[in-house]
C-alpha cells in the first residue's frame, strides 16, 4: 500500500496533493449528508457529481498552465481566460442538465465543486503529512532569491535594449 501511494504522491509538484484534497472534502461532505438527511441518495449523487467535475477542473487547470508557459505574456492571459471559459461553461451546462433532470441536487453538486477550493486550502497540510510519512520529498528552497532574479531580469533587458539598438545602427548603414 505505501509503494503505490508513493507512486501516487509522485504524479505531479502539486496535483495529487491537491486531487488528494478535493476527495477527503468530498468524503467529508458525504459523511456530514449521511449524518443529516434521509434522501441521502438524491443528495449524494450530486454531490459526487461536483466533486467529479472538481477533479476534472484540477486535471484541466493544470493542464491550461503547461501550455500557456510557454507563450508570451499578452497570449497567455488570452488562453487562460478562454480556458476558464471553457471550464465555468462545462460547470453550467452540468448544472443545468442537473437542474432539468432532477435525479441529483444541483447545489450539492455545487458543494462539491467547491471541493476544488477546499482542496487548494488543504493542499500545504497534505503536503506536509505526506513528507512525513516518507512519500514526498520536502520542496527545495528557489536557487536565486526574488531580488536576484529581478537583477537577472533587468539584465536580459538591457541586452534586448542593446541587440534591438545595434539592429537599428545596422540597417540604417
Amino acid at each position: 500500500m505505501k509503494q503505490w501511494l508513493g507512486r501516487f504522491f509522485q504524479m505531479s509538484d502539486v496535483l495529487d496533493e491537491l486531487l488528494c484534497g478535493i476527495l477527503l472534502y468530498g468524503l467529508v461532505c458525504q459523511a456530514g449528508l449521511l449524518l443529516f438527511q434521509k434522501a441521502a441518495l438524491y443528495h449524494s449523487i450530486g454531490l459526487w457529481i461536483g466533486i467529479v467535475l472538481a477533479v476534472l477542473g484540477a486535471f484541466h487547470i493544470t493542464w491550461t498552465l503547461d501550455k500557456i508557459l510557454d507563450l508570451g505574456a499578452e497570449d497567455a492571459v488570452k488562453k487562460s481566460r478562454s480556458y476558464a471559459v471553457l471550464r465555468y461553461g462545462l460547470v453550467l451546462i452540468v448544472l443545468g442538465i442537473l437542474m432539468i433532470v432532477n435525479r441529483a441536487n444541483p447545489l450539492t453538486a455545487f458543494l462539491g465543486l467547491m471541493g476544488l477550493k477546499a482542496g487548494a486550502y488543504i493542499q500545504p497540510t497534505i503536503h506536509k503529512a505526506a513528507v512525513k510519512m516518507g512519500l514526498k520529498q520536502e520542496i527545495q528552497k528557489p536557487l536565486l532569491t526574488p531580488e536576484e532574479v529581478d537583477e537577472l531580469i533587468a539584465a536580459e533587458k538591457g541586452k534586448k535594449k542593446e541587440q534591438k539598438q545595434e539592429q537599428e545602427v545596422q540597417e540604417n548603414e
